[in-house]
């Protein structure tokens, strides 16, 4: 209340005197009278001036005022530094998380397009060229077994052919040596031709014994003594002993052939298990990229959400930090007024005129 009323007084007395003066008027003070509040100000004023000394206390209250404004206003300043203050280390941690964000969403962004979408696409060629490779590798197992097993059926009817054939010439070498031993006439030499035939009908015309046999047949249509019958003993056991050995070269050439079959399908079957290897291998590789593209796009995602979060907070803050500077500025000019008027009405208070008018006021009659 005693600040209140000093810095009325002291506000409405810098108003009302008139500085090349330094008095108050008669009408001023009529005017003052007019008001409640103008007629408090005239009565405190005589009562002080009743007293012997009042005016000290009122220079007191206003000296009071005076500090107790400088107080508040820094105070203000005190606030403002502080507040000042944390809005720039809020700011300066603000910019922080900002430059690292975006440096790693740029991480980010870099290690998707230059790292792992490359990274799948070429993984993604390696599967479908390992499959490709499988696929080839058991479309050839199934056609090089196929021909092995027609390989191996010509192998076993080029056997039978060979088998048929030296019974044959067993055959006709039994007659023909009936024949030679006189136990059949030469009249039943038409039986050794056909024994003869047979042979010939068993040998493949490809056969490198098949010109033999044909002029062996030749021979034994006409015959008729004992040295064309032994002639064609011996090239009836000739016969015989090429077959032989040709069915010896089909057996020996077909185990060679066995065994590089055997060599071919275990070549193809570890190079299928390679590949089905290299697939799985492929396949883990490919779910781990996938997976890591996965979890970096939602750290990007989550990145890009605290950049566009910071960004807005460091808005905010500036955009307090300006009202709270607006709001400081014009309290701050609001002090100094006060504190300017507060000095002045200090400074006419402490004068030798204002003590004058008040006494010689009073002498008069009164304020009132």
């Amino acid at each position: 209340m005693q600040k209140f009323l000093a810095f009325t007084l002291t506000i409405y007395l810098v108003c009302s005197v008139d500085p090349s003066m330094v008095q108050l008027s008669t009408e001023k003070i009529d005017e003052l009278s007019q008001s409640n509040l103008g007629r408090f100000i005239i009565e405190m004023a005589q009562t002080h001036a009743e007293m012997r000394g009042p005016l000290d206390d009122l220079v007191t209250a206003i000296g009071d005022l005076e500090n107790e404004l400088t107080a508040e206003l820094q105070q203000l300043e005190d606030d403002f530094t502080r507040s000042t203050n944390q809005h720039q280390i809020t700011q300066e941690n603000l910019d922080i998380n900002i430059g690292q964000t975006e440096i790693n969403i740029f991480n980010e962004k870099d290690f998707i397009d230059a790292i792992l979408l490359p990274s799948i696409d070429q993984t993604n060629q390696k599967i479908d060229r390992l499959n490709g490779f499988i696929n080839d590798n058991r479309d050839s197992l199934a056609r090089e077994t196929l021909n092995r097993q027609n390989q191996h059926q010509a192998y076993l009817d080029r056997v039978s052919e060979h088998q048929g054939a030296i019974s044959a010439v067993d055959e006709a070498l039994q007659l023909i040596n009936s024949l030679i031993n006189g136990n059949i006439a030469f009249t039943e030499k038409a039986t050794i031709h056909q024994a003869v035939k047979r042979v010939n009908s068993k040998i493949a015309k490809t056969s490198t014994i098949h010109p033999v046999v044909e002029a062996l047949l030749q021979l034994t249509q006409n015959f008729s003594d004992q040295g064309q019958a032994k002639k064609i003993r011996d090239l009836l056991q000739d016969t015989r002993n090429q077959l032989v050995a040709s069915l010896n070269q089909e057996n020996t050439d077909e185990k060679q052939i066995e065994e590089t079959w055997a060599e071919r399908q275990k070549t193809l079957n570890t190079e299928y298990q390679e590949f089905k290897r290299s697939l799985l291998e492929a396949t883990y590789v490919l779910a781990a990229y996938q997976n890591k593209l996965k979890s970096t796009q939602e750290a990007l995602t989550q990145n890009e959400l605290d950049l566009q979060n910071y960004n807005e907070s460091l808005q905010q803050d500036k955009d307090a930090q300006a009202q709270e500077t607006q709001i400081y500025n014009e309290l701050k000019a609001q002090y100094q007024i006060q504190l300017q008027t507060t000095r002045n009405a200090k400074d006419f208070v402490n004068s030798a005129e204002f003590s004058t008018v008040i006494r010689n006021k009073l002498n008069q009659g009164g304020l009132a």
